[in-house]
């Protein structure tokens, strides 16, 4: 008997893996986890007889002797499946997203960074010709938008926008998708978003702003992801994480993240749990959800600092001004050099910058002989060489100088300017 399954708390992207799966490995048992998504659960009260999938509960695992493992690759994620762990013989067949923290010895392991997992078995499925219903082609939908946010998250990758084209080619009907993912809020999750707001502390992470939510009030079977993605719109932080307790012996942590440099996927696993850079959550069997809420606040002011910092993106300092140059030849210098600004520099200390704004207050000939130091801009923001470029565009953004300074222990050592940054976030280098 061959089965696939996934991982607990399933949500759309797993669900539709799990069916993709019977597509790519034809008389195979989708087994589907007794703790699902409550939009997922939704769905398949509606949807469940188009797709040969059986609950975990009650099935006997004697007979297994092929296992699929989709959307997941660790055995703390699946649904009491750790006695086939050493089951001499058996054959494990793995398709996933997440990058870190698998367990699961596989005969067949793929594993790629995209978007949602069910690109993956789609292309495949495509490669094969494999023919599937417009409700099949919506589930799949449904799986890319879900662990996507609708194509907006920084996961993304074009793969998946072009296996959501062919979705589309195929009748996916974006009605259903738009039924299941986008529905209003019930007084449930409205009471739940107020007491994220009025019980949120907001960490500042590498020039990131991260927010953790602490929710005491028992949750239930409320549907939270999307009240966490609703929090961090209204808020506008860079990261959230939400610490909801279910019940008396259960709590669960939800993060979503808006920006590749923070990497919620980290703190997720480290909690037991599963995810990418982007979004992950974390199952606890505790009901202590003071102490949890703590923990991850102490997880998130020791994330990593961002990977791409100051010094990796950074000019040379190029031609600087000596304070007693006139500006008449400091005109001719940015002109002939076509810089909209440079930095005035005395003995390896920056004292300012003269820029365009700086020349337009010129107003008599007489004044292009007085020296830069007249005019410089001073008191010009400076950053230091490990810090996120994050913290380089708010910089520039707050005080509207089109470059800054990088500074080592006061001297400097280059400088950060809108094109830097520019060619770095556009991928451009």
């Amino acid at each position: 008997m061959r089965i696939a399954t996934t991982h607990t708390n399933t949500d759309f992207d797993a669900l539709a893996s799990l069916v993709a799966a019977t597509f790519l490995y034809p008389g195979t048992l989708a087994i589907l986890p007794s703790q699902i998504r409550p939009n997922v659960r939704a769905f398949l009260s509606l949807h469940q007889d188009l797709f040969h999938i059986v609950p975990r509960k009650g099935f006997e695992l004697d007979a297994v002797e092929q296992l699929v493992v989709v959307d997941a690759n660790n055995w703390g994620r699946l649904d009491r499946m750790k006695e086939l762990k050493n089951r001499d013989g058996l054959n494990i067949q793995i398709w996933d997203h997440h990058m870190k923290g698998g367990n699961i010895k596989a005969n067949f392991l793929q594993i790629q960074n995209i978007g949602a997992n069910v690109t993956q078995m789609l292309e495949t499925m495509k490669a094969r010709d494999c023919a599937f219903s417009p409700m099949h082609a919506t589930l799949f939908l449904l799986g890319i938008y879900d662990d996507t946010g609708n194509l907006s998250y920084p996961s993304v990758t074009p793969r998946d926008a072009v296996i959501t084209g062919f979705l589309l080619e195929n009748g996916a009907d974006l009605n259903v998708a738009s039924a299941y993912l986008f529905s209003s809020f019930d007084d449930g999750q409205t009471d739940i978003l107020t007491q994220m707001l009025g019980e949120d502390e907001v960490f500042s992470v590498g020039g990131f702003q991260v927010a953790v939510c602490n929710v005491g009030l028992e949750c239930g079977s409320t549907m939270l992801a999307p009240v966490v993605t609703k929090y961090k719109e209204i808020k506008g932080v860079d990261a959230v994480f939400g610490v909801f307790q279910l019940d008396s012996h259960s709590s669960i942590v939800i993060a979503r993240s808006g920006h590749p440099d923070l990497d919620v996927g980290q703190i997720i696993l480290s909690l037991g749990g599963g995810g990418h850079p982007a979004a992950g959550s974390a199952m606890i069997k505790s009901g202590d959800v003071s102490t949890l809420y703590t923990r991850v606040c102490d997880l998130v002011q020791e994330m990593d600092r961002p990977k791409m910092t100051v010094e990796k993106i950074m000019s040379d300092k190029g031609n600087c001004l000596e304070p007693d140059t006139k500006l008449e030849e400091a005109a001719t210098i940015l002109k002939k050099e076509r810089l909209h600004a440079a930095l005035v520099v005395d003995k390896g200390k920056c004292l300012g910058i003269l820029s365009q704004v700086e020349m337009s207050k010129l107003k008599r000939a007489s004044q292009f002989a007085s020296p830069v130091k007249a005019f410089m801009r001073r008191n010009l923001p400076t950053i230091g060489p490990g810090q996120g470029i994050k913290e380089a565009l708010e910089l520039l953004s707050d005080t509207g100088v089109p470059l800054l300074p990088v500074l080592r222990k006061g001297e400097l050592i280059g400088k950060v300017t809108r094109t830097d940054l520019m060619l770095q976030i556009y991928d451009l280098t």
